[in-house]
């Protein structure tokens, strides 16, 4: 008899326990890790908030190899969703809600049947080395149970989500980066110009020699009638043949005033236009890695464009030695 009243006191603090200690605990549970990854926040953000290959990094899909992954992105990223199912992992989904472009990605996660979903947000803030990440996880938790259990497995997932940071700096730092970034894409008014300029036609293979015959003539001209140039050496893109490669342009200087044209060389006069453009840094040779990104904005923008482009090069291999360095305006008029 005395043995079980013992039990029962011990049940009855056991109990006691489990009802009061979750009383003091926070109904909502946040576990948040993060690191310092030595790549732009623009080569990072696309892959983590389309999903794309997050199996290689994934700190969980590696404890369980029977675990089947599947991977759907959207455009723009929002209602992209990543689903596994896994004898011991079981199974879940996680799908973008919102994100700001290369600096914050939230998603909703839902392990196996629960209706009620955890928020898990991504922020990244570019530092001089990189970025710095920061992968946070939000749960609201029921007394008493999901509180107390919150409590040991808050330490699991904040190890889960330093070796996931991991592993994704590994594989990010791994990969062999282009040596071109392009700045913030906006719609902006491209003033009037006035301009002197000669044509051409050609791939992009043999535009580049092209264009210093048409610049070197282009020049002369402008000395010879005494003309200022006021911008950029550019290239006004008429055309482009996707299948062939091939286009006609116009390569030009901006002037002061107006000229004469003189044989191939040719004053024109460019009326004030709406563009979209970015500022692309780095070699000429990685310009279709811009104008991919370029395309993609548009595209999720729903904007309508001439089917023209415009290549202003800021710096480049005359003033500048490192590729790297060269800065180049691309602008694609809008009807």
């Amino acid at each position: 008899m005395k043995a079980l009243k013992i039990i029962l006191i011990i049940v009855g603090i056991l109990v006691a326990t489990m009802l009061i200690i979750p009383v003091f605990l926070p109904a909502t549970a946040e576990v948040k890790a993060e690191i310092e990854i030595a790549v732009t926040p623009s080569q990072i953000f696309p892959s983590v908030a389309s999903f794309e290959n997050r199996e290689i990094w994934d700190p969980w899909v590696s404890q369980d190899a029977t675990t089947k992954v599947i991977v759907d992105s959207k455009p723009g990223y929002v209602g992209s969703t990543y689903s596994w199912d896994g004898e011991k992992l079981g199974t879940g989904k996680m799908q973008v809600v919102s994100v700001r472009e290369e600096s914050y990605i939230e998603s909703s996660l839902w392990f196996g049947e629960v209706e009620k979903p955890s928020l898990v947000e991504w922020n990244f803030t570019p530092t001089d080395g990189g970025t710095h990440v920061v992968w946070s996880f939000t749960q609201e938790t029921k007394y008493p149970v999901g509180r107390l259990g919150m409590i040991f497995g808050k330490i699991f997932l904040k190890q889960s989500f330093e070796i996931g940071l991991a592993s994704l700096k590994g594989y990010l730092e791994a990969l062999p980066w282009p040596e071109s970034s392009l700045g913030p894409i906006s719609i902006e008014n491209q003033p009037a110009m006035l301009a002197m300029v000669s044509d051409g036609a050609g791939t992009m293979e043999t535009i580049g020699e092209q264009l210093g015959e048409l610049y070197g003539a282009i020049y002369t001209e402008i000395e010879k009638q005494n003309l200022q140039v006021t911008g950029p050496a550019f290239v006004h893109y008429l055309d482009y043949d996707a299948s062939t490669g091939y286009s006609n342009y116009r390569a030009g200087f901006q002037v002061t005033k107006k000229g004469k044209s003189i044989g191939n060389v040719v004053w024109v006069t460019y009326p004030e236009m709406k563009v979209v453009q970015a500022i692309h840094t780095g070699p000429y040779e990685e310009f279709t890695i811009s104008y991919d990104k370029l395309d993609a904005y548009i595209s999720k923008q729903g904007l309508e464009v001439k089917g023209e482009a415009f290549e202003f090069y800021v710096s480049g291999m005359m003033n500048e030695s490192d590729p790297t360095k060269w800065r180049t305006i691309i602008a694609f008029p809008l009807k």
